[in-house]
């Protein structure tokens, strides 16, 4: 399964979107429009390479405004996407 998502992130989150590839279930190319650069930066480094199961199961539930996150944000993109909403 090759595909390439972007997101448009809900909820109370300082990013607008998380757009990502995956490839054969492995996640790369993570970049999150706004948000903490430094934060956002180190979520995608470290997703970089990850399975994507592991990626949601690593990032969703962390919370930083009110329930919600960007490391949230993409756990919740990475599964609809495997559900079968990637673009």
């Amino acid at each position: 399964m090759d595909k390439h998502y972007t997101h448009k992130t809900g909820g109370r989150t300082c990013a607008s979107e998380v757009s990502f590839d995956i490839v054969d279930g492995i996640v790369h190319n993570v970049v999150f429009t706004g948000g903490c650069r430094g934060n956002t930066q180190g979520v995608a480094a470290l997703a970089e390479g990850m399975k994507a199961e592991d990626v949601i199961t690593r990032l969703k539930g962390i919370d930083c405004h009110g329930g919600n996150s960007c490391p949230n944000e993409l756990a919740t993109a990475v599964e609809a996407c495997l559900a079968g909403a990637c673009a």
